[in-house]
């Protein structure tokens, strides 16, 4: 949602965008959910994700998606 937090309201984008393995995400509304360095969304893209969620309001770790 873009206030910095990664939280409940960003994992709906998350989850509506889910396209699987190997499964392009070309949906210009889910470029968000792109988190990877590939075109679909899926497990790889959910880890980095869940390293991120931060809450509500909580600002979330700037180098979340960068961390192993």
């Amino acid at each position: 949602s873009r206030d910095g937090g990664v939280d409940q309201g960003d994992y709906g984008l998350f989850q509506r965008c889910f396209s699987g393995s190997g499964i392009d995400q070309d949906d210009p509304s889910c470029e968000l959910a792109l988190l990877d360095d590939d075109t679909d969304v899926d497990h790889h893209d959910l880890s980095v994700f869940m390293r991120c969620m931060s809450g509500s309001q909580v600002p979330a770790d700037v180098s979340c998606a960068t961390q192993e």
